[in-house]
């Protein structure tokens, strides 16, 4: 999974954990529809961390977390198919603080009253071992190669970060593009074409040296 950078923050009570995905993938109608999923209230005013943490931990639960900028969420474990992602992926700016976020899309900024993030239990998955370059590929004609989930780094993105957000949740293929764009699927597009290896020549955003694709086309790797 990708790591998160556990710290105490100074304006709450609380262990930030990171950025965390809401429940999904390819078997997103067995998951919970939140990560968590105790009271929630919307504030898209005035939401700030404070707020949110006054709520959830004065109904008595040890976790909370805030999305789309003004949404709170409480509970006491990460419902399955939640997991880290980039950190970059929470950048909205609490509308009661703007020196503060608050989430993003389908993203939670979590806290929590442990030093130690949550368990996690991703999608299932076969067991896996190392990941296998494939070469690289073309994007599809009209559509995407990989149809699975996505996700954008400009900081963060690696081969191995992509492989671990697609294998979480639950795609064994992944394929990265521009530097910075990681994208997940079981089955590649049957337009999508091995190509020029030159073509996949842009560096990844989180990694010196490293390849991720290039323009429109996927540096493609496979679980195994």
């Amino acid at each position: 999974m990708i790591p998160t950078f556990n710290k105490r923050v100074n304006y709450t009570q609380s262990w930030s954990y990171g950025c965390y995905t809401e429940p999904g993938g390819h078997d997103a109608h067995a998951h919970p529809r939140r990560a968590l999923t105790g009271p929630s209230y919307i504030a898209q005013h005035n939401m700030t961390l404070d707020t949110c943490e006054s709520f959830c931990v004065g109904s008595g639960y040890s976790l909370w977390g805030v999305e789309y900028g003004g949404e709170c969420y409480c509970g006491n474990h990460l419902s399955h198919g939640s997991f880290p992602t980039f950190p970059d992926d929470c950048d909205l700016p609490c509308p009661g603080d703007a020196h503060e976020y608050c989430g993003g899309l389908n993203r939670l900024s979590l806290y929590g009253s442990e030093p130690y993030p949550p368990k996690v239990i991703a999608s299932s998955h076969p067991a896996v071992y190392k990941h296998r370059f494939l070469g690289c590929w073309t994007e599809g004609e009209g559509s995407r190669a990989l149809l699975g989930p996505r996700v954008t780094s400009a900081r963060f993105m690696t081969v191995e970060r992509c492989g671990n957000f697609c294998i979480d949740s639950g795609y064994t293929g992944f394929g990265l593009e521009y530097g910075s764009e990681c994208y997940c699927g079981n089955e590649l597009a049957k337009s999508s074409k091995i190509c020029d290896a030159k073509e996949c020549n842009m560096e990844c955003s989180g990694k010196e040296g490293e390849v991720c694709g290039g323009r429109d086309t996927l540096s493609l790797y496979l679980w195994i």
